[in-house]
């Protein structure tokens, strides 16, 4: 987390308002480069491809394009933006069970895309079909068992992959690429099995004439102390490269043609270099159980708060102290599972500053108009800060709306 003062917020505060995002520039850019040099030293070609739908606040997305990075999307919303950062299409991935309209002119433009269902790749052969002098290209998104503990609902079944082969170069549509994902199964293990299956499949069909191969996004990346301790175990990066980056490495040695290797970070890259500030609004005690109350929801956090708590920090203010014990930390929503943070006990009065660390994944984006609208965001590069979000207003809410 940011090494905040009490000072320092009371200043941000008065410039910005409260709650805030603050986006840790310059340590994003080092896990960045972190992440990129770790896995290049196994394998020359392996790119970062950054998921929009994590956090697609445009100053970061634009961060990652002048490292370097593709842009992996999953709407027309999401491509819109891609292009107006000014990537160009062969440096965009669209991925995602639903895409609209823009996807023939993404595959028209020589963008780069992964089929997620049947009815997809039909219509691929039929803008194929329309096109015949042109060249067109596409991935396939494979389903596979990771022993994740769900059957995953996105991408083609292993065992239909095939057909779809087949289907396509009926068409005169070749596969270029490779694509899987597998949500919730971050450790070493599932993603040794997805490097495994992945390159079982390059020889099993032939395909040693791919662009590239994408594992998808899961990693685990750096944690808070507090947060990494919920946690059975974290693998390292230089793990990760071991288990899973050297099976490419080693498979494509003796081979002329090596595809670019993907992986499409989303709160691996940016989930602990956003911090969000908030104020403690009240302390009550309902029969024995006592509720902390903030100025923002569990929305602004994003799902992490669900499942785990993120790590806190408490500044001290003004106001006269209680002793928690075992309280829950709330949010202003009307909803009982508007909690932010389970079971702190410790001194904190009405007026006091909260920081909540490693929200920087599916929080700013995921947060509905619901109560409140949302609130500005920060970027800080060295002891500068500089705005990237205003604050949202009721016009913002409801302009679209007819009275």
């Amino acid at each position: 987390m940011i090494e905040f003062t009490t000072s320092q917020i009371k200043k941000l505060e008065e410039e910005y308002g409260l709650p805030l995002y603050v986006f840790n520039q310059d340590e994003f850019i080092q896990n960045y480069k972190e992440i990129e040099s770790t896995f290049r030293a196994i394998y020359p070609n392996y790119h970062i491809c950054y998921s929009y739908k994590t956090n697609y606040t445009p100053a970061i997305c634009k961060l990652v394009k002048e490292l370097g990075g593709y842009a992996e999307v999953v709407s027309d919303m999401e491509y819109e933006l891609a292009k107006r950062l000014g990537y160009e299409a062969e440096r965009i991935v669209y991925n995602g069970p639903y895409k609209g309209a823009v996807l023939e002119k993404h595959l028209l433009s020589g963008g780069i895309n992964n089929i997620d269902r049947i009815e997809e790749a039909l219509r691929i052969c039929e803008i194929a079909d329309k096109n015949p002098d042109m060249s067109l290209r596409t991935g396939i998104r494979v389903n596979f068992d990771v022993d994740a503990g769900y059957t995953s609902r996105f991408g083609i079944d292993i065992d239909k992959i095939g057909q779809i082969l087949e289907l396509l170069a009926n068409h005169g549509v070749r596969v270029n690429g490779l694509h899987c994902h597998m949500s919730r199964a971050r450790g070493l293990e599932p993603w040794g099995l997805r490097a495994k299956t992945m390159l079982g499949l390059v020889d099993k069909y032939g395909l040693y004439d791919l662009e590239y191969i994408s594992l998808g996004s899961g990693m685990n990346g750096h944690m808070d102390p507090e947060l990494k301790a919920q946690f059975p175990v974290v693998p390292t990066y230089e793990e990760y490269g071991e288990v899973v980056i050297k099976q490419f490495a080693d498979f494509y040695k003796e081979k002329e043609k090596k595809p670019i290797l993907f992986t499409e970070p989303g709160t691996t890259l940016v989930s602990k270099y956003v911090d969000f500030l908030a104020r403690v609004e009240g302390i009550k005690e309902v029969r024995g159980k006592q509720f902390i109350l903030c100025n923002c929801s569990f929305h602004n956090l994003g799902e992490t708060c669900q499942m785990k708590n993120v790590p806190i920090r408490i500044f001290s203010c003004e106001g006269m102290k209680q002793e928690a014990q075992n309280a829950n930390l709330v949010g202003y929503t009307c909803l009982e599972q508007d909690v932010l943070y389970r079971g702190y006990s410790g001194s904190i009065a009405t007026g006091d500053y909260v920081a909540f660390g490693n929200v920087g994944g599916y929080s700013i984006v995921d947060k509905p108009p619901f109560i409140q609208p949302n609130c500005a965001m920060i970027a800080l590069n060295g002891q500068n800060t500089k705005l990237i979000k205003r604050k949202e207003t009721w016009d913002d809410i409801f302009e679209s709306f007819v009275m």
